[in-house]
């Protein structure tokens, strides 16, 4: 497929002046090895350009309205905001991890579990990993992030961790718009197992950015639940690009909860690599307003013997719009293969749209896979048996689609996150837009 022609832009232009700006801040300190692979991912990012509605993996996805927005770099911090307010609720999930503009903030405890990237970089073997699951080359996003990123954090677990792992990315937008780019390595060790929340905070009024790309390795029979949380309010905006290799009879589930915030974009990946490896992909989008909601999937059959999962669920109402694109790719060597997909839409607005392209590539003879999709309304029957038991038109509604919805977070495993989740989701269905 040939690439569109890159055409500049201002925001191209400014995207460069803050590029220029980063390698002045660095004022020759930066590691030889890393500043080279920033410029090379810079001219990358220059050279493919910003993706736009002509590339055909964001064809229902404009990006411009979002960046015309004007956001920039954060700027020099003197000292740190109080982050106790914000931290505080999230403490009920699991050992919480703050990172503040991309920065791991310090800690003292378990100082093998984590490490700010920065430092382990110097280390060539994670150094050596960086990007290999996730390349810059072919991939805007990613090159921007490469070329960008200015902090994130080393996890690598090697036993069975029974505490979940909550990290949240707190962007400030105090002083105006802000993009922040995250670049995180995660390692689950053989015969390990984490649970990992990824949740976004802002401060301020500001608009906020993350790009978020995060490296993955499930070692031999361990176990990793990602459970990404989109909550915050429509000033929060994501692009999470999230690479996971399986082993061999490793296990992946991957919640993605999306809720909240104005624009997000969501390229989960599973890799299976071993045989035995078992994939789980659950997403659940809950829109309404102009909310913008974008799940772009692709699990990988590489070997024989696998098996793999995806229910994404959706409930649009307003303006919104929400977009899956699920691939599901079957390499010749993935004989006995097992992999099924699905996805599943409500639409309460005329106003509101789901554009929805399950996609399977099989190159193996001895497989068996299934995909679908579903876009519809409310049970008209399930609404009549309920309003005759007594319940309003919105009740009986509400009662519907936090059922509908409740099959995703039933699947996220901390009992006080599924209840918080729940919660918010009941009061989202009862206000004035939705149901």
């Amino acid at each position: 497929m040939t690439t569109p022609r890159v055409e500049r832009s201002p925001i191209l232009e400014q995207i460069a002046a803050d590029f220029a700006q980063r390698v002045e801040s660095s004022n020759g300190h930066a590691n030889p090895e890393l500043h080279a692979l920033r410029r090379q991912a810079f001219d990358e990012f220059q050279r493919l350009g910003i993706p736009t509605v002509r590339h055909e993996e964001w064809k229902y996805t404009n990006l411009f309205p979002l960046l015309a927005k004007g956001f920039h770099l954060p700027p020099h911090r003197t000292e740190l905001p109080s982050l106790d307010a914000v931290l505080a609720p999230l403490r009920r999930w699991g050992r919480v991890v703050p990172l503040l503009d991309g920065q791991l903030l310090p800690h003292q405890d378990e100082p093998d579990l984590l490490q700010p990237l920065s430092e382990a970089l110097r280390d060539q073997r994670w150094f050596e990993r960086l990007g290999r699951l996730a390349p810059f080359e072919g991939n805007a996003i990613v090159a921007w992030n490469a070329a960008f990123f200015a902090g994130g954090f080393v996890l690598r677990v090697t036993n069975e961790r029974t505490e979940p792992v909550v990290a949240v990315s707190v962007l400030d937008g105090r002083a105006g718009n802000v993009a922040v780019h995250e670049r995180h390595l995660l390692e689950v060790a053989p015969g390990a197992s984490l649970v990992l929340v990824l949740v976004q905070r802002v401060l301020g009024e500001g608009e906020a950015l993350l790009n978020q790309v995060l490296e993955g390795w499930i070692g031999e029979n361990a176990s990793l639940t990602l459970v990404l949380v989109q909550d915050a309010p429509q000033t929060a905006h994501a692009i999470t690009t999230h690479e996971l290799e399986l082993a061999r009879s490793a296990r992946l589930e991957l919640i993605t909860v999306s809720i909240g915030g104005g624009f997000l974009r969501n390229m989960p990946a599973a890799r299976l690599v071993g045989e035995g490896a078992d994939a789980q992909l659950y997403g659940l989008t809950l829109a309404d307003g102009s909310m913008l909601v974008d799940h772009h999937t692709t699990v990988e059959h590489r070997v024989a013997h696998c098996t793999s999962n995806e229910l994404y669920k959706a409930i649009l109402d307003g303006r919104s719009t929400g977009v899956f694109n699920g691939k599901i790719l079957v390499q010749p060597n993935a004989q006995k293969t097992s992999a099924y997909q699905a996805n599943r839409n409500i639409v309460l607005s005329s106003r509101a749209t789901i554009n929805t392209k399950p996609q399977l590539e099989i190159f193996a003879n001895d497989v068996r896979c299934t995909h679908g999709c579903t876009v519809g309304r409310l049970d008209r029957e399930a609404l009549f048996y309920l309003r005759s038991r007594g319940l309003s038109k919105q009740e009986a509604e509400a009662l519907l689609l936090a059922a509908f919805a409740e099959e995703i977070t039933a699947k996220v495993p901390i009992e006080s996150l599924r209840t918080d989740l729940n919660a918010h989701i009941e009061h989202l269905l009862h206000a004035d837009e939705l149901a």
